[in-house]
């Protein structure tokens, strides 16, 4: 693949790419197996109700860091990346960025102590809902947008290994039965926040960029580039948070612990794809301004190797679910694995969809599309959950059912926009195509 990649690219471009993808290649490892470590650990600890409860506040929260990372970790990296050289115009985007964040982080805590104090299915365990709200201001403060913008993600590697590796220790040091589950996300917050005043620090001696209070109308600005994408965020969470959410609403903890088990694995093999695609994004966002064709030539390359690794990991995958999910949570598990072989496809879906979504589609700005496709899914998974879930009542299998329509039809749909935008991403079907996008 780096010869493929050389031979696009120019020698000292191809060099910064490269030690950008061992960087986050790294992380991704450790990302990987940490909780490969603890996942199971906490799963087999814990329990499944108690691990389902502490999944079904993650999912809660996430719609707020959903509210705080608004859209910035996509248009932020685009906009640092644009403007690397000019230190006047990062300083004001950085900051911009960084209090905007600030500010939706209050704004997020305010809705979620109302919610959380107001009903009793949340004020009954509310202090594992508050702490769970800290992973919330520790994304806020880790400013993973402008390191990837800056194409400085050793960073972001040494960082984020270094709070992962005292979290997983300090999880077997701390977690010893099922009572203790408020370590949980006592310690994930604790690490995030952690990591984002370091982070702050480093950007302020490294970087020469001093935190600074912005006007309001470059605080909104920011806002307003990343609105498609928030929304877009919104959505999502509309047809992945939501189906835990609302699953964990009509059954029970145990259920959500089931379903949990096998998403959480599909996501961990998934995420073998981010640093490849994290690593090249800064530069097709450049080359989009040189030649669409050749950005669109480049995405293909990419696409070809995704789709190849991850039909050898489903196969994998399939014959091996039972033997792995024993080894690793015990015997059981039997609906887990159920659910597991139900979304395998998954594993092919979703690292396409990143390439589509965060790579091909906002590269060539096409931000507008993200609502209106997330959107389309957010509709979709609302009705399928209605149905599924309340009228057909097939608890966690209509929630896969309906996470695995919703994923595949949205893959679907951005592919055909970026087809009628003249964008030909997919290796196998439009190799000889010409660029239409301007």
């Amino acid at each position: 693949m780096r010869k493929q990649i050389s031979d696009l690219l120019g020698k000292e471009e191809n060099k910064k790419i490269f030690s950008n993808f061992v960087s986050l290649f790294f992380l991704q490892g450790v990302s990987l197996l940490l909780p490969l470590i603890t996942f199971p650990y906490l799963v087999r600890v814990l329990g499944i109700e108690k691990y389902g409860l502490v999944f079904f506040a993650q999912a809660f929260i996430a719609y707020f860091s959903t509210l705080t990372e608004y859209g910035f970790n996509l248009t932020g990296t685009r906009e640092i990346s644009l403007h690397k050289n000019d230190s006047n115009k990062l300083i004001k985007i950085y900051n911009s960025i960084l209090g905007a964040r600030l500010m939706l982080v209050s704004l997020g805590f305010v809705i979620m102590s109302i919610v959380v104090l107001s009903f009793e299915k949340f004020s009954i365990d509310w202090k594992l809902y508050f702490l769970t709200y800290g992973v919330v201001v520790g994304t806020a403060l880790f400013p993973t947008w402008f390191f990837q913008g800056m194409e400085k993600m050793k960073f972001i590697t040494i960082l984020t290994v270094i709070s992962k590796t005292i979290f997983t220790v300090l999880i077997f040091v701390l977690v010893k039965s099922s009572e203790d589950y408020l370590w949980v996300p006592s310690l994930y917050s604790i690490g995030n926040i952690f990591v984002g005043i370091i982070s702050l620090i480093i950007i302020n001696k490294q970087f020469d960029i001093p935190f600074r209070l912005q006007k309001a109308n470059s605080v909104f600005q920011q806002l307003k580039n990343g609105w498609y994408v928030f929304i877009s965020n919104v959505s999502i969470n509309l047809y992945s948070a939501t189906t835990t959410f609302v699953l964990g609403l009509v059954t029970n903890a145990s259920m959500v612990g089931y379903y949990a088990i096998a998403v959480k694995m599909i996501k961990i093999i998934a995420t073998l794809f981010a640093p490849l695609n994290q690593s090249v994004y800064p530069h097709i966002v450049q080359l989009t301004k040189k030649s669409p064709k050749e950005a669109a030539s480049f995405v293909r390359k990419i696409m070809k190797y995704t789709i190849i690794i991850s039909i050898g990991i489903l196969l994998i995958g399939i014959f091996f679910t039972r033997p792995l999910f024993y080894l690793v949570f015990g015997h059981d598990v039997e609906h887990s694995i159920l659910l597991f072989r139900l979304l395998s496809p998954l594993i092919i879906i979703l690292p396409i969809a990143s390439i589509l979504f965060n790579i091909a589609l906002l590269s060539f700005k096409m931000d507008t599309h993200f609502f209106k496709i997330y959107r389309t899914g957010a509709i979709l998974n609302v009705i399928l959950l209605g149905l599924l879930l309340f009228v057909v009542k097939l608890s966690t299998i209509g929630a896969g059912i309906s996470l695995l329509i919703c994923e595949t039809t949205l893959t679907v749909y951005a592919g055909i926009l970026l087809y009628k935008s003249g964008i030909y991403v997919f290796p196998f079907f439009m190799k000889n195509k010409i660029i239409n996008h301007q």
